[in-house]
């Protein structure tokens, strides 16, 4: 069966040489100070959620799954460093007084969609608020603010609803955002997108046979310096 997922099918909707570097010819971008930065506090929140850290051994676990490349200089890795630790201690405090429980953190979900397709996600955190409701939570930095109703319309959460709700045979009544620079929590009732399963077959059948027929913002595309077909390739 061909797997698809958010991040494939964002790749070629954003461009179809992102794509084809990513997924057939199978290379990797640069990591740079955000996505780095991002993915070390998302191992830490990982650890949170499993092994029920306190706030001690929040900041220990941070130090270990700390990444420390893909930043310009030595104080400019500090800078982030010290950025997550105080990310870190909001974030502990905030969930002090959370009174949801937390089900899934890192949860996988592989989910046939027809007997040519099976959907593949891992959705960062599921909880149980405490009128017994179930809530996806993404995580995001939140370096750049969004644009209202980006939420609503997000296809990565409308996927990570689908998922979850097939996987263990629950329903989903909220999706959100965490926004962890600023603590905030953007949260909106969940429906069921009748048309989310036809337009992932029909995304699947794009990038099964992906046709290079246009080309995304090479300016802003984390393969801008590497892909042959970039305007901005070094």
């Amino acid at each position: 069966m061909f797997e698809i997922n958010y991040s494939k099918i964002n790749s070629y909707l954003f461009c179809p040489y992102l794509y084809k570097f990513s997924y057939i010819d199978r290379k990797y971008t640069q990591h740079n100070p955000k996505t780095s930065f991002g993915l070390s506090i998302h191992k830490t929140l990982k650890d949170f959620a499993q092994k029920k850290l306190d706030l001690k051994r929040l900041l220990f676990a941070y130090e270990e799954n700390w990444c420390n490349y893909g930043y310009t200089s030595p104080q400019q890795m500090l800078e982030y460093y010290d950025m997550g630790i105080e990310m870190l201690k909001k974030f502990y405090n905030a969930e002090l007084t959370n009174n949801s429980k937390i089900l899934y953190s890192e949860d996988i979900f592989k989910v046939e969609i027809n007997d040519d397709v099976v959907l593949r996600g891992t959705v960062d955190r599921v909880d149980k608020t405490a009128d017994g409701k179930i809530e996806i939570v993404d995580y995001k930095m939140g370096f750049e603010e969004k644009e209202n109703g980006y939420e609503k319309n997000s296809l990565q959460l409308k996927i990570y609803a689908y998922g979850i709700s097939k996987k263990y045979s629950i329903n989903i009544d909220y999706i959100s955002y965490y926004f962890l620079m600023n603590q905030k929590k953007i949260r909106i009732e969940y429906k069921p997108d009748a048309d989310l399963i036809p337009f992932l077959i029909d995304c699947y059948k794009k990038i099964q046979f992906p046709v290079f027929d246009r080309k995304g913002r090479c300016d802003i595309c984390l393969a801008k310096n590497l892909c042959e077909f970039s305007d901005f390739k070094i």
